[in-house]
């Protein structure tokens, strides 16, 4: 039986960056996947879903600015957006591989599972470890409804030969609103279905319903109250059921909701207690009912759903296998929704500093400001949350253009306790993005 001080199980952004360190660290490190290498991000997620909405944002310029100086006709040509997508993507899994070479891993393709609390088998072949790392990922959440097997995942959308012309998303989350932006801009008939009456719980509430109706300028149909009883095929067509409603439809997209891939894995097997969040960690990102396993990124209980949190949680798991005990602290973790304009937050919600005495949270309408007019738009927002006493900055929520730059300035500023004050006092290039922050915090 091969022997490893670490066997790391998933690619991603957190597998991949923990076994490169505990190799570096002197560990003998061997990892598996089932899937090509690189994970969901590099691959299926966040950096190919950039790739194909930078030509939205292109046609969103134009179309906001059409008659204000720029005329003809900007389109989204899908097949050759897909080709400059999948030529990013191609060569991941390799490059991957030849990072994870270079620092010393030992690689293996296939499904893992535990045999024990110490053993780990891959394709019939057994590895012991002193510690084993879970990085792997999440997959979509079940819905349950007949039909199901009708819808299309997220990755199965951005690598579509062709844009069908109608669309439903299932789901008022990021896959839903990011994808639904990219969709109309390249002209299909989009709606966007959602069981409650509040999308993207992850955001500030008032910002979101600006986004909603920004959605509707579009010609995006947003239900609310309207979660997804069926879908069935009808001819060469689709319908989807909701509330009472039907959809007719060339294609369903699933955007509701991951949950940790782990059903495979036989942790029971190992002891490692798991609820519907991930395996349950320590602020370590070690097992509570296994010490030899760790857990990062989707997989674990206190892991976000960002790259850069599993990086970072894979950095403080690395660490403490290798001798230097580290915590992990998500405070001030910066989060960015690439819809149509960009919705981005850090720190406490207005949700949560509802009913603190010591807390105030204040709402700046940017829908005129300049930053957004110079650009076309005219729906945005920012919801600043700070001490009543002393006005230290306790999270920030923004969107219009450039709010995924600005939100790292308000990250920097909640992880270190700046106020509002001390925020206001800099002296920032003009006109830009980063010099309306002055005025956020006022």
């Amino acid at each position: 039986m091969p022997e490893f001080d670490v066997v790391v199980i998933g690619t991603g952004a957190a597998g991949a960056w923990a076994a490169t360190l505990c190799a570096e660290g002197g560990l003998s490190v061997a990892i598996a996947d089932r899937l090509p290498y690189g994970g969901t991000c590099k691959q299926r997620g966040c950096d190919p879903k950039r790739v194909l909405v930078a030509a939205s944002e292109v046609v969103c310029r134009a179309q906001s600015l059409a008659g204000e100086g720029v005329g003809g006709h900007i389109h989204i040509e899908w097949s050759e957006l897909m080709r400059r997508k999948r030529e990013y993507v191609g060569g991941m899994p390799e490059r991957t591989e030849q990072g994870l070479r270079d620092a010393g891993v030992t690689l293996f393709h296939g499904e893992a599972r535990f045999v024990s609390a110490d053993t780990v088998e891959v394709c019939g072949e057994r590895l012991h470890a002193g510690h084993v790392v879970v990085a792997t990922g999440s997959r979509p959440r079940s819905l349950g409804i007949p039909g199901e097997d009708l819808l299309v995942h997220s990755d199965g959308f951005m690598d579509l030969d062709e844009l069908p012309r109608r669309i439903v998303f299932v789901g008022g989350g990021y896959i839903s609103f990011e994808l639904a932006a990219l969709a109309r801009r390249a002209g299909a008939e989009v709606a966007i279905l959602h069981r409650s009456g509040r999308v993207l719980k992850r955001f500030d509430s008032a910002l979101t319903d600006i986004l909603v109706r920004r959605y509707g300028d579009m010609g995006i149909d947003v239900r609310l109250d309207a979660p997804l009883e069926a879908v069935e095929r009808r001819g060469p067509a689709l319908v989807a059921r909701a509330a009472g409603s039907e959809f007719q439809t060339d294609m369903v997209v699933h955007g509701a909701g991951r949950v940790p891939d782990l059903d495979d894995l036989d942790l029971a097997v190992a002891g490692v207690e798991a609820d519907g969040r991930g395996i349950l960690v320590d602020e370590m990102m070690r097992s509570i009912s296994n010490p030899r396993v760790f857990a990062a990124g989707d997989a674990a209980s206190r892991g976000l759903p960002l790259t850069p949190a599993a990086s970072r949680e894979a950095g403080a798991l690395a660490k403490t296998i290798l001798g230097d005990p580290t915590s992990w602290d998500p405070h001030a973790t910066a989060s960015v929704l690439f819809s149509d304009p960009p919705l981005a937050a850090v720190g406490m919600t207005s949700d949560e500093a509802r009913g603190r005495d010591d807390v105030e949270v204040v709402f700046k309408d940017m829908s005129s400001w300049f930053t957004q007019w110079r650009v076309g738009f005219d729906r945005a927002g920012a919801t600043i949350v700070r001490e009543r006493d002393g006005g230290r900055l306790l999270g920030a929520h923004v969107l219009g253009v450039n709010a995924e730059e600005v939100i790292n300035v308000f990250a920097l500023a909640v992880r270190h306790g700046l106020t509002a004050e001390q925020v206001g006092e800099a002296v920032w290039a003009y006109p830009t993005a980063g010099s309306d922050i002055g005025y956020m915090v006022g």
